[in-house]
């Protein structure tokens, strides 16, 4: 009976350590995976952030016209708003 309990017990733990390294081989695999995708994630975020620096000085030029057309705008939708409150009566 204490061998067959001994044999059993041997079993068992091999079967746990067979099941506990399937599943860090799989761990690691997936590891191994999310790295590379980094890597690449990486490298694409550094050729937008090289691609782009030139546009700093452009997009400043730009938002300040945007502002300023934006300031007109509104001026000509204010006196859009006159003329049509006057053809209304």
């Amino acid at each position: 009976m204490s061998a067959l309990l001994t044999r059993l017990t041997f079993g068992l733990v091999g079967v746990i350590v067979v099941v506990l390294a399937g599943h860090l081989i799989l761990i690691a695999i997936a590891l191994i995976r999310a790295n590379r995708n980094l890597a690449r994630l990486t490298g694409g975020l550094e050729a937008i952030r090289d691609n782009t620096a030139p546009l700093g000085a452009d997009l400043a030029t730009i938002n300040s016209v945007a502002v300023m057309l934006r300031e007109e705008l509104v001026r000509v939708d204010g006196h859009l708003r006159d003329i049509g409150g006057l053809l209304r009566g």
